[in-house]
């Protein structure tokens, strides 16, 4: 750990020393699993030392994921604003989860890029924004992991409890795809050794995260795949537009297409999965790839969007035919220019 790593430690460990400190815990819009277990381990540590903490959301947890300690508690900037803002001029440090930049705040946005106090940004994606306090690292397996060196080296790994490293699993798991992607550091394993002898329950997160489906839930996967899902040919991509219609007949909530943009990857010959969701404000699109191909760059360059090398994502406010033509016409210039040629036909 480098000498100004540990001073920025210091500064951050004597900051939460301070139990008369209020500190605002936000996740990035359309919070998955490695975001709201960041923000449950830390309101947990945020408990644990009697520091007050708040976390508010730009829109709402998925219901997979209120099992985890202190996500039922989220304040919601669409149905408590006025909560939302007092509680950010009151705090003296915002914390920001699992994302780069305050774009990603949605309706907060404008009210966190104008926070008086200090902020503390924990993240694993690339380019991040100037803060106070930054510990960003894109090696990493999840944002979780990363809380977890974070909290460790600030008070020893005596801070966690079974309910911190339920939620820090949580992360790891859903951000890893159950440990199958972006997880070849053998620090991972190390930290979810950790976990376990820390007091990790792992059955009992398996069983929340992956064993609740709703049978609603599973004839919407199946729609999408029999009947929405298309192979792009001469590319080997794959394509999966939703329209809002569909959602509502299948009785959608929150998470129900979590996992859905991967299935087309266990096609042998398939590279790329994009997975396209009307929605009411707008249409969210989600990019998965196999190998080295960066869809990062294809989200961030046509869909306002990116994230990692293999998961990305995006959105636009235009109807969803029009989203799926523009996935369908820039296709040409992302396969030309990242994928090598011996993999352009399907």
């Amino acid at each position: 750990m480098g000498v100004k790593m540990k001073e920025t430690i210091e500064r951050l460990k004597r900051c939460l020393g301070d139990t008369s400190l209020k500190i605002a815990i936000i996740p990035h819009i359309s919070a998955d699993g490695d975001a709201a277990g960041a923000c449950s381990a830390l309101w947990q540590v945020c408990d644990r030392l009697g520091v007050q903490a708040r976390l508010l959301t730009c829109d709402y947890f998925p219901d997979y994921l209120k099992w985890l300690p202190r996500v039922p508690d989220a304040i919601s900037f669409q149905n408590r604003p006025r909560e939302c803002k007092e509680w950010l001029r009151e705090a003296r440090l915002l914390c920001m989860l699992d994302h780069n930049t305050f774009a990603r705040e949605g309706d907060l946005e404008f009210f966190t890029r104008n926070f008086r106090g200090e902020v503390l940004m924990i993240d694993h994606h690339p380019d991040p924004e100037e803060v106070t306090y930054r510990f960003s690292d894109t090696r990493v397996s999840s944002t979780c992991e990363l809380l977890y060196t974070l909290i460790t080296r600030i008070w020893g790994k005596q801070m966690i409890d079974a309910g911190i490293a339920n939620a820090l699993y949580a992360g790891i798991s859903t951000d890893t795809g159950g440990l199958s992607h972006n997880s070849s550091r053998p620090r991972t394993y190390r930290v979810v050794a950790d976990l376990l002898a820390l007091g990790l329950e792992k059955e009992y997160v398996h069983d929340q995260l992956y064993q609740r489906n709703s049978l609603s839930r599973l004839r919407l996967e199946g729609h999408c795949l029999l009947n929405k899902m298309t192979i792009e040919e001469p590319y080997p991509l794959a394509i999966i537009p939703v329209a809002l219609q569909e959602l509502e007949a299948f009785n959608f909530k929150d998470g129900d297409l979590e996992g859905v943009v991967n299935l087309p990857l266990t096609i042998e010959k398939v590279l790329v999965s994009v997975q396209i969701t009307e929605r009411k404000e707008r249409v969210k699109l989600s990019f998965r790839s196999k190998g080295e191909i960066p869809v990062n760059l294809w989200a961030k360059r046509f869909f306002g969007g990116g994230g990692h090398r293999n998961a990305a994502g995006g959105q636009l406010t235009v109807p969803l035919e029009e989203c799926v033509r523009r996935v369908r016409e820039s296709a040409a210039w992302f396969f030309s220019e990242h994928v090598d040629a011996r993999h352009l036909h399907f």
